[in-house]
């Protein structure tokens, strides 16, 4: 059989959580081989990129299902759980499972969709496979439906790097955040980048980073790995700002995995004397993805044109 469409993924993904264990990926993925029949001459299909092509569909599948809520990430990278809504939804709804069932169905998933098309976003799947629902309209240039693509896969990219980091150690991640800055061009020193303050007796401060070569100042950053659902509040970013002051600091970051309440982001922006810098996950992932820090390059498409000067007449 044709390699079923992503969607066509996501009622069998359900139905293997469904048992209520946690599955690993190489778990899911011989479910689906089980569930669809596949022999080992479509589990060899391969894309571009090198990719198995199964994965690719279970994955685009993973990720709307997630986005609905059906079914979370586990502790461990790479593991997957059906949520109590992933259950009834399966007992609600009968036969196979559409990104247009979700729109109708889940408020988490419709937000989501809503907030790529008040960006201009149209939702289309992996390797142009459109999915039920809104598609790119029929008048959209090749290069832009490549620019639309471009832009779901890189937030799905960041939404399974922050589930990345997050199962790691808060110690990781303080590490992380200074590979990061050095990455960004900070901490280039003469003799040190940056340093991790020890876990214990940090007095608030996780890092310090040289914000020039010649290190004439320093930036102390504090990073906080939490879930997605802790929000950063104004006494966090108070305490830190008391901690910038007992080292005599003027500037500060402050970087999480989650967000940032209001409150907290207007204590910041009023500072006088000092200047802090607020970084939520998902600016935090996008920084990962733009100077190449926890991700590799599967494959790169180049977009050419026509070079007019070399058809000009002399």
């Amino acid at each position: 059989m044709a390699m079923p469409k992503f969607h066509q993924f996501m009622r069998p993904v359900l139905e293997a959580l469904n048992s209520g264990d946690t599955l690993t990926r190489p778990e899911l993925t011989a479910a689906m081989v089980e569930a669809f029949g596949l022999t080992e001459e479509e589990q060899a299909e391969r894309l571009k990129s090198g990719q198995p092509r199964i994965y690719n569909r279970m994955f685009w599948a993973i990720t709307e299902l997630e986005k609905a809520n059906l079914l979370s990430y586990g502790a461990k990278r790479g593991t997957y759980l059906i949520t109590d809504a992933g259950r009834g939804y399966l007992d609600s709804h009968d036969g196979p499972i559409t990104t247009k069932d979700l729109m109708a169905d889940c408020q988490p998933f419709r937000e989501w969709r809503e907030g790529y098309e008040a960006r201009g976003r149209a939702r289309k799947g992996p390797e142009g496979d459109s999915a039920e629902g809104p598609s790119v309209d029929d008048a959209t240039s090749p290069e832009e439906a490549m620019q639309q693509a471009d832009s779901e896969m890189r937030d799905a990219l960041a939404n399974e790097l922050l589930h990345a980091v997050i199962a790691k150690d808060p110690y990781f991640f303080e590490h992380l955040v200074a590979k990061l800055l050095e990455a960004m061009g900070y901490g280039e020193s003469l003799e040190e980048a940056s340093t991790v303050t020890p876990k214990s007796g940090d007095e608030g401060i996780d890092g310090i980073v040289k914000e020039d070569r010649l290190g004439f100042d320093s930036v102390y950053y504090q990073a906080k790995r939490y879930d997605f659902d802790h929000t950063v509040g104004r006494p966090e970013l108070q305490a830190f700002v008391g901690a910038l002051s007992g080292k005599g600091a003027s500037k500060g970051l402050f970087i999480t995995t989650s967000d940032f309440s209001r409150g907290a982001r207007s204590y910041a922006e009023g500072l006088t004397s000092q200047r802090l810098v607020l970084v939520d996950g998902r600016t935090l992932a996008g920084l990962m993805i733009d100077y190449g820090v926890g991700v590799s390059v599967k494959t790169t498409y180049r977009v050419c044109s026509v070079d007019s000067d070399f058809f000009e007449e002399e």
